[in-house]
């Protein structure tokens, strides 16, 4: 499977003020524990610490619908929608194209 075929999403949320560290800590944690994500970024605005950007490709369509099903999402899910001000974007895509990982 290449890239191209994987589902992804690009998520924007803002969290409610003082509110931002503890969404960061839950979406980094998600999406460590889920193993569905092939890789993903989250990103905080200079501009306002209280806004996560997330870019997230799934390993399949399979792997995103059972994360998308599962406990663990119904729970992050939960907590983090009392976290935010406004509702989230979430924009489904499909890579189009990403450089390999630099060696460490």
């Amino acid at each position: 499977m290449t890239l191209k075929h994987q589902p992804a999403y690009i998520i924007k949320m803002r969290a409610k003020p003082g509110q931002g560290d503890r969404l960061f800590e839950l979406a980094t944690v998600g999406m460590e524990k889920s193993g569905a994500s092939d890789r993903f970024v989250i990103a905080r605005e200079d501009e306002d610490p209280d806004v996560l950007w997330n870019v997230e490709v799934f390993r399949s369509e399979e792997a995103k619908d059972a994360y998308e099903n599962s406990p663990l999402a119904d729970e992050l899910r939960d907590e983090i929608i009392g976290l935010l001000a406004e509702p989230p974007m979430r924009i489904p895509v499909h890579p189009y194209s990403a450089l390999p990982a630099a060696p460490s």
